[in-house]
């Protein structure tokens, strides 16, 4: 089996578009979606038609979309953690929702164990944790239930991998950066990986950021592409959304 792996796209239907016209070149069986379809950008609608009809074999839900759900339950919730910008945009987001989509991010799970590799949108040892550096990697670790582990939340494209020696276990860290890499699966090693982000690249690079997984041969794409980010930004100011949101695009933040 082949997966397209995509994560936080984030309303960004631009970017979206690009990925998925990109990946029509290549050889895919099934989706893998680590969640975040939604927040920040402007067309929550028309990301989740549009992973309706990818039809995920996975789809996980992300931080964003638990918000949503608590601020149905009470509107004075807030992110946590985060600014107020994210909480503001949810409220739109899920004022304008179609009723078919409400239900579609009911569908949501929050982890997936299969044989040989498991995901979920944060951490494992708290739901919405950034594993953002080695340290967060070594301490989610010894609670992998598969020796390759997907997270999304971070929206860097980068790899945490283990190999156990006499010595102790030794990591090593690969950030994905070019337009193309390929990674292969270490054997005996525990990874964590993380696909980037499609709607919000955050590495200081502003390219969206997808990944292909060989389950097979253990072996996973990194592609960087192209987005029409003048156009997300538009849309970002004609429609009243945060500038911010806008012109952190640009820089990749």
């Amino acid at each position: 089996m082949r997966y397209l792996v995509l994560s936080d796209i984030h309303a960004n239907h631009i970017a979206l578009e690009a990925v998925l016209k990109h990946a029509q070149h290549k050889r895919w069986d099934a989706v893998l979606f680590l969640g975040d379809a939604i927040g920040y950008y402007t067309h929550p609608n028309k990301v989740l038609d549009s992973l309706r009809d990818l039809k995920p074999e996975v789809n996980l839900l992300g931080n964003h979309e638990d918000l949503l759900f608590r601020l149905q339950n009470d509107p004075k919730a807030t992110a946590f953690e985060e600014s107020s910008v994210v909480t503001d945009v949810i409220r739109r987001h899920a004022a304008k929702l179609s009723p078919e989509n409400r239900a579609y991010l009911n569908t949501f799970t929050q982890h997936e164990v299969r044989d040989g590799w498991e995901a979920t949108h944060g951490g494992l040892r708290t739901p919405w944790e950034y594993i953002t550096s080695l340290q967060n990697a070594q301490e989610n670790a010894p609670l992998m239930k598969a020796d390759l582990l997907f997270v999304g939340h971070t929206h860097v494209p980068k790899v945490f991998a283990s190999v156990a020696t006499p010595n102790g276990d030794m990591w090593r860290t690969v950030a994905f950066r070019s337009d193309y890499t390929q990674y292969r699966v270490p054997p005996k090693a525990k990874v964590i990986f993380n696909p980037g982000s499609v709607g919000q690249p955050r590495d200081g690079i502003s390219l969206a950021s997808y990944v292909i997984f060989d389950e097979e041969h253990r072996v996973l794409e990194v592609f960087r592409v192209e987005f029409d980010l003048l156009g997300v930004q538009r849309n970002v100011r004609e429609m009243g959304y945060p500038d911010a949101l806008a012109s952190r695009l640009r820089v990749g933040k």
